[in-house]
């Protein structure tokens, strides 16, 4: 059986060590579980045990990641929605009678105007995590279409009441 080969582009170093494979970029670090071993030669390298599908795409996301990185934004839709900053927490105002406040992630840049919300990082999965816990506050209502969206994300309301 023929061994995966990965190429590693230019500035990324990768380490292994006890069960953790880092990744290392310019624009950060992204670390995962593995039990395989890194074996490599130049820029060439191979992972030993070989990695199972799920594993390859994640250590693929991890390069991409260091490299280029990710970034999504939220739209935050409705009456009196807002978030502002307080040392290394996001506070948002969904329109429940208390704030929210959430601790940002190590690794995760926000930059943000009133009502829109944009979150950079290398690591897709925290990211993801975290954009899924913002929303989970405030999930897009199905008659107004108000509550926390993805920048594209298209909500089909409900038709209200007939008489």
């Amino acid at each position: 059986v023929i061994a995966p080969v990965y190429r590693l582009p230019i500035g990324v170093n990768c380490l292994s060590n006890n069960g953790k494979v880092s990744v290392l970029g310019p624009r950060g670090i992204v670390d995962f579980d593995c039990v395989s071993k890194i074996h490599r030669k130049g820029n060439m390298i191979v992972f030993l045990p070989h990695l199972t599908p799920y594993y390859s795409s994640i250590f693929t996301q991890a390069v991409l990641g260091v490299i280029l990185g990710y970034s999504m934004e939220l739209i935050l839709k409705g009456v009196g929605y807002k978030v502002y900053k307080f040392n290394k927490k996001l506070i948002f105002a969904l329109g429940f009678s208390h704030s929210i406040s959430i601790d940002i992630p190590e690794g995760v840049l926000v930059r943000f105007n009133k009502k829109t919300l944009s979150l950079m990082s290398s690591n897709l999965g925290l990211l993801q995590n975290f954009t899924t816990s913002i929303r989970a506050y405030r999930f897009p209502d199905s008659y107004k279409g108000a509550g926390v969206v993805y920048v594209n994300e298209m909500v089909t309301c409900k038709e209200g009441k007939k008489n």
